[in-house]
């Protein structure tokens, strides 16, 4: 994330009218296998920034007595929140399988938890199609399942902490391997920089803000067996 800041700030001091992305986020991904060891479903774990958690939690009336600590109930009000996906939303996160995106459930098994100032919300997401990984995977023979997280419109920037990959029962796959890879920030900036270009001055960019956030995106690659 601290690239990510000293890249924008550099972007900024060039463009003044630019104030993305407004939200940062934490994430950590466990991508499950079924019986047959093809990937089946995501659990994704989004840990909001300090000022955007305060916002929301001021926002929903919640930790009225300012401990930091959510009592059951409030807990129960905050699972969820950021759940109410409108339908084109696709949830800000990826599966490809052969460079072929994966079309994936709305969430599930959601909650959320506030933690040390921050928003901790967790929920699953399944494959339209389980997703064979391995040298056992027909045509996909020596290709990875990647699991990309972004944001389209960069008002959000992610970044991808911790990934693991789990058997049906919960346990470490022991077999595979979840490989985290930050993209190339200059090549992001340049990409960005080329599309605010083509703005009048009159135009207002947050209004309708370059669909940029794929350039920034951090991606799992999972690969499995020998």
């Amino acid at each position: 994330m601290r690239q990510i800041i000293l890249s924008l700030a550099l972007i900024a001091s060039a463009v003044p009218a630019l104030a993305h992305p407004h939200m940062f986020m934490d994430t950590s991904l466990q991508v499950r296998l079924d019986s047959s060891g093809a990937v089946a479903a995501v659990q994704i774990t989004w840990a909001y920034d300090e000022l955007s958690s305060l916002q929301y939690i001021a926002d929903l009336g919640l930790d009225m007595d300012g401990d930091g600590v959510l009592t059951a109930d409030e807990k129960a009000v905050l699972s969820g929140f950021d759940m109410n996906w409108d339908a084109g939303f696709a949830g800000d996160s990826y599966v490809l399988v052969g460079g072929v995106d994966v079309p994936l459930s709305r969430p599930r098994d959601f909650s959320a938890d506030y933690v040390d100032g921050k928003i901790i919300s967790v929920h699953v997401r399944d494959l339209a199609v389980p997703a064979p990984v391995g040298p056992d995977a027909g045509p996909m023979a020596g290709g990875d399942v990647v699991v990309q997280v972004y944001d389209p419109g960069f008002y959000a920037a992610y970044t991808v902490q911790a990934a693991a990959v789990t058997g049906p029962d919960g346990a470490p796959a022991l077999a595979c391997a979840a490989q985290i890879f930050v993209p190339d920030l200059t090549a992001a900036d340049q990409i960005l920089l080329d599309a605010l270009a083509e703005y009048t001055v009159d135009e207002n960019v947050e209004d309708n803000f370059p669909a940029v956030g794929a350039a920034y995106a951090e991606e799992v690659r999972i690969t499995c067996g020998a």
